[in-house]
């Protein structure tokens, strides 16, 4: 073993302990690490690992400022190493590799517009040659088309010459065609998305690396991490001091930050992709965290479910992300902890991305999905992801898993070496687990999914209108109009319009709305504002607090 493999493998051991003693060994490794050659791409993305760590959870000034010193200079590790140490690098984040993905459209164009000289189609791994033939010849005009058909230039020169010698890379005219090409968002997301372009993207301006925001006043783990020894219930559940709106400048720097984060690690999120910078809600709970709420774009918002993404810096780094789906007090959520991070203080922030959602939405339940525990995703079950919800007091309601479950509770309590085996975290990862909160439903299992009643508006249009999904619309808005006593909702704004008319399909299948009082129906009307509102806060707020608009939906999933 080499001696900087050596130095690497010790600062990793000692990297999440915090005595005096391993304050002294980490800093004299990161002295003799500066100056050591690495030439083990796998030693080297280590390395990185624990630097990225130490940044989020430092000792005290002076190893952070080691460790800020390292990262800066990180790229010349990189460059030090040969062409084939470095393709092993490839798609691992770290400033000076590259990766490649398929991005979509939203996600690219943000890349095209940000760091233009630095992605490309990675054309060698492209598989869609018919594919592009078929989509520019819905870009270009009738009197192109040959030109890109069999005989023709064939795609490959048609860009080159469609370019008109301007200084353009492939992606930005590709991006430039859909957005002179006049659909409507999504079908132009769609035809994009059906390529499959494989973008790469070479990590110079954005990356891993470097994805520290300023912090002025970081926090010191001179006490070690916070795993243990607090309530999680009684966490989520402390007020805090204050949850704001962030000004445009803070909201827009979070929604970049946050992009780049995900899309260094080869991953999306719908609302990065379209986020609403006017519906950025921000916490600072405390012990070097920061926590952004970030609203989605009133055109992309879910049809009934109120939804907020997570973004989630610790002394400026990004650590966490994911996003709550809440409605009727129940919030189903998914959450994803940097693989850098998760010997860190994973359960207290945890504790404190519900304890946003608990003081910016009032939920009630909280719901993780078999995904999240492991089902069809392969990290979450080596991980022991059940286990490690379930000490935070999540529970599952399936009476099988449930049973599974004390069963293995009780071999670990005579055994604590036993490890549940790969086929018995599969079966507990087969359903909903769920912790529940003061006023919570002692039945969360059967609540009001919008998943159900979407169905419903499926089967109203296929026997109603015959499919005519046109007409559906116009009189359902025209019978919920009436109902609610909003004739002139047509001159409302128009995200306000677009809300009124989604919502409007599911409240038409209510069918004593118009027998309402008159308080409820005002109410209603003032949910259905809110879903095209400034931002999504007040209508999960008032929708929350609607109960008969709930037991009205209620009733007509169960009839």
């Amino acid at each position: 073993m080499s001696r900087a493999r050596t130095l690497v493998d010790a600062l990793a051991a000692v990297a999440a302990r915090f005595s005096p003693e391993n304050r002294r060994q980490k800093l004299r490794l990161l002295e003799e690490l500066r100056t050591s050659t690495i030439r083990r791409p796998g030693s080297l993305l280590r390395l990185h690992e624990t630097l990225c760590f130490l940044q989020a959870y430092p000792d005290d000034p002076e190893v952070l400022a080691r460790v800020d010193r390292a990262l800066e200079g990180f790229g010349t590790h990189v460059q030090r190493l040969g062409p084939e140490a470095l393709a092993r690098l490839h798609d691992s984040g770290i400033a000076g590799t590259t990766l490649d993905y398929p991005f979509g459209f939203p996600m690219t164009r943000w890349l095209v517009a940000r760091f233009p000289r630095d992605v490309e189609v990675a054309w060698g791994k492209f598989k869609g040659g018919d594919r592009l033939d078929e989509a520019l010849a819905v870009l270009v005009t009738h009197a192109e088309g040959d030109a890109i058909s069999e005989g023709g230039l064939g795609w490959r020169e048609w860009l080159r010459v469609a370019k008109g010698g301007r200084r353009l890379t492939d992606l930005q005219l590709l991006v430039e065609l859909l957005e002179r090409a006049g659909f409507a968002e999504e079908t132009r997301d769609w035809l994009f998305e059906s390529l499959e372009l494989p973008i790469s993207w070479r990590l110079v301006g954005a990356s891993r690396t470097h994805a520290k925001l300023p912090w002025p006043r970081p926090f010191f783990h001179r006490e070690g991490v916070r795993r243990a020894g607090f309530s999680f219930v009684r966490e989520v559940e402390r007020p805090l001091l204050s949850i704001r709106w962030a000004p445009r400048p803070l909201a827009e720097s979070l929604i970049e930050a946050a992009r780049a984060a995900v899309a260094t690690r080869l991953r999306e999120l719908h609302a990065f992709s379209h986020p609403n910078p006017d519906d950025v809600l921000v916490v600072n709970p405390g012990r070097g965290l920061r926590i952004a709420l970030i609203g989605l774009l009133p055109k992309f918002r879910l049809p009934l479910e109120g939804y907020y993404a997570f973004f989630v810096l610790k002394n400026g780094i990004p650590v966490s992300y994911g996003g709550g789906w809440e409605l009727f007090g129940t919030l189903e959520m998914g959450l994803n902890i940097f693989a850098s991070f998760r010997q860190g203080e994973s359960s207290f922030l945890f504790s404190q991305i519900l304890r946003a959602y608990r003081q910016a939405l009032g939920m009630r339940t909280v719901v993780l999905d078999p995904y999240q525990l492991g089902h069809d995703n392969p990290e979450a079950l080596r991980s022991g992801a059940f286990y490690f919800y379930h000490r935070l007091g999540f529970r599952p309601r399936d009476p099988a898993v449930l049973r599974l479950s004390e069963a293995e509770r009780a071999k670990i309590a005579r055994d604590p070496s036993y490890r549940s085996p790969l086929p018995i975290l599969r079966r507990l990862a087969s359903a909903e687990i769920y912790l529940t909160l003061p006023g919570g439903s002692p039945e969360p299992e059967k609540r009001l999914r919008a998943s159900r009643v979407s169905a419903l508006v499926t089967r109203h249009i296929a026997r109603d209108f015959h499919g005519d999904r046109r007409a559906a619309v116009r009189e359902g808005t025209s019978r919920v109009a009436r109902a609610l006593g909003v004739p002139r909702w047509r001159a409302w704004p128009l995200d306000e319009r677009r809300a009124f008319e989604r919502l409007s399909l599911m409240a038409a299948l209510i069918p004593n709305l118009a027998r309402w009082p008159p308080s409820d129906r005002r109410e209603l009307v003032r949910v259905f504002r809110a879903k095209g509102g400034r931002s999504e806060l007040a209508y999960s707020r008032l929708l929350n607090g609607h109960g008969r608009f709930q037991k009205g939906l209620g009733e007509i999933v169960v009839s």
